[in-house]
């Protein structure tokens, strides 16, 4: 998989979508480009001056953008779990399966594994169109939950791998001694599996942990993949994004270059660039504090000079 990814992260509020927006305009210039929205207030399209939704739309020659709607991604989400989970475990309705499941749309965590969902889908969809996708994300703590995601996941997922080997095994060994078993509910006949290549639920755990499993690859990847952190030039800003820098290590995640948003050059702000620039030991690309925000293509052609993302991004397809 040649497809490259770039994470915009940031506190609410520093500019994170005009950033994103103006990196993926520079990108275009040499790699089909998507750009994604994860935001729930979305305002990518504003940004650009042109209406998007769910569905990936061309902004420019070589740039589609696409505001994923978070509400519909929860609910499907849910809806698809909710389907798994009845075709597996359809034989324990006796225990009242359903009410279980119905608890699930009030369960911690719905939100972060709807998103990861969301971007496995989009990854696994826009590989085949697509060099690079800028992904535009929620504020910081939402964002971070959801990238740690994939190595959460995994690691939870080898444990219910062997756990379910051992299921098996127990149910072998009962089989072995009392024969195979059956049963009918509601007019559907059931057997409980006993070999992993027969069984949903050992089948579907795999599964899982290998669309899990490539995304997490792919975070990792310092050729495929990386984080743009945005703040602005206040100290607020440099803590959140020194916590932030603090996950996406532990997480192994490449870290680009550090973009100040609405530098007008005070001695206080000098002062947080050269902490930053200190504690982080990332390059600095300061865009100034600008009279008016820019919206439309000439606004944001002009904002993404200040990013220089030629830089740090891989070699365009002419000098490859």
């Amino acid at each position: 998989m040649d497809l490259r990814t770039i994470f915009v992260v940031g506190k609410g509020g520093v500019g994170k979508t005009t950033c994103a927006a103006a990196a993926a305009f520079s990108i275009c210039k040499d790699y089909n480009t998507l750009i994604v929205s994860l935001d729930p207030a979305h305002n990518l399209g504003d940004v650009f001056g042109t209406p998007l939704s769910g569905k990936a739309r061309e902004i420019k020659e070589n740039l589609w953008g696409l505001e994923v709607d978070m509400e519909r991604a929860i609910k499907n989400y849910l809806e698809e779990s909710s389907r798994k989970l009845k075709d597996m475990y359809g034989y324990l309705r006796a225990i009242n399966i359903e009410g279980y499941l119905d608890t699930i749309r009030l369960s911690p965590g719905i939100e972060e594994y709807a998103t990861l969902a969301a971007i496995e889908e989009i990854i696994s969809e826009g590989e085949k169109k697509y060099e690079v996708i800028v992904f535009d994300t929620p504020p910081t703590g939402l964002t971070l939950r959801v990238l740690a995601l994939p190595k959460v996941s995994l690691i939870w997922g080898e444990r219910l791998v062997r756990l379910r080997k051992e299921i098996l095994s127990k149910r072998l060994a009962i089989e072995k001694i009392q024969g195979e078993k059956k049963f009918v509910l509601e007019g559907r006949e059931f057997k409980l599996s006993t070999r992993e290549e027969k069984d949903e639920v050992m089948q579907e755990l795999l599964s899982y942990m290998k669309e899990v499993g490539r995304v997490e690859e792919l975070q990792t990847d310092t050729k495929r993949c990386m984080v743009m952190p945005v703040m602005n030039p206040d100290r607020l800003s440099l803590f959140e994004t020194k916590r932030a820098f603090d996950t996406l290590e532990k997480l192994a995640m490449p870290i680009g270059a550090i973009v100040v948003n609405k530098f007008s050059g005070k001695r206080e702000e000098i002062e947080t660039i050269t902490k930053a620039e200190s504690e982080l030991g990332k390059p600095i690309r300061k865009i100034p504090l600008l009279e008016r925000e820019p919206v439309g293509m000439n606004a944001i052609e002009k904002f993404s000079s200040y990013l220089r993302v030629e830089e740090w991004l891989p070699q365009s397809k002419e000098a490859r």
